[in-house]
């Protein structure tokens, strides 16, 4: 990891993880994680994306683990995140079929 890595501004807001592709890829932080700009949902006081790789709703924003005191996982996460360029984590949500 150079110095430049360790300088990019991570804004917590917009970064999230997926519990359920995390337990579906094997624990694979990579496959988990994704970066979302969106308005979100205001679900009981903290913004929720649904995972645009499964739909599911157990999800987590960097902020929210921050404000859980996860340090030692959000630090592991955010050095994921400096270590990957950041078109690895923008995805397009998965299309369903409306009938």
């Amino acid at each position: 990891m150079g110095v430049l890595s360790h300088l990019k501004i991570i804004n917590r807001k917009h970064w999230f993880i997926c519990h359920a592709c995390l337990v579906q890829n094997n624990h694979d932080s990579v496959h988990a994680l994704f970066f979302e700009t969106g308005p979100g949902e205001d679900f009981m006081g903290r913004r929720m994306y649904p995972c645009p790789r499964c739909s599911s709703t157990n999800t987590r924003s960097f902020e929210q683990l921050k404000k859980e005191g996860s340090e030692q996982a959000l630090f592991g996460l955010e050095r994921i995140v400096r270590q990957h360029p950041r078109s690895i984590f923008e995805i397009e949500p998965i299309k369903t079929i409306q009938g």
